[in-house]
């Protein structure tokens, strides 16, 4: 019994050292103030910043199309391990907080949508499916949509 009760004290004091060392380490990691590298792609400041407007059309079969319009953007289905730092990728299209798809073109078919409001969002993504990030913070754009 006292076996099982050092067992657990020890097991606690690693993972509390473990935790430890990352709190102190965190603000080394990210000493340069800048977005972590695993999420976002920073484009640079010299670099045109790429805009992104979002526009809705209804065909006749009833699905919602979101049409991506973008400047200083290029849409590629070739995707890499890691990007440069080029406004090259696709979006993420998000519906009410889920994602529900990538767009590799400028046009995506959000298909039928049941009667309501809906939040649409979309993000440019690197060709690595970091997030792109430029002079002014993360390039997106939103648009509410409500399908009756």
């Amino acid at each position: 019994m006292n076996r099982c009760r050092f067992h657990k004290i020890w097991t606690i004091a690693i993972v509390a050292g473990l935790l430890g060392s990352l709190a102190i380490a965190a603000p080394a990691y990210n000493a340069s103030h800048s977005a972590p590298r695993t999420v976002f792609l920073t484009l640079p400041d010299t670099a045109p910043q790429p805009d992104l407007s979002l526009r809705l059309t209804q065909d006749q079969s009833g699905h919602w199309i979101l049409w991506i319009e973008t400047t200083h953007f290029q849409f590629t289905d070739i995707c890499a391990a890691v990007a440069q730092a080029a406004p090259i990728g696709h979006a993420h299209i998000i519906i009410d907080g889920r994602k529900v798809g990538s767009a590799y073109g400028p046009v995506y078919d959000l298909g039928a949508l049941q009667a309501g409001p809906h939040q649409i969002s979309v993000t440019l993504r690197g060709q690595d499916h970091r997030a792109l990030i430029g002079k002014d913070g993360l390039i997106m754009a939103e648009v509410t949509l409500i399908a009756t």
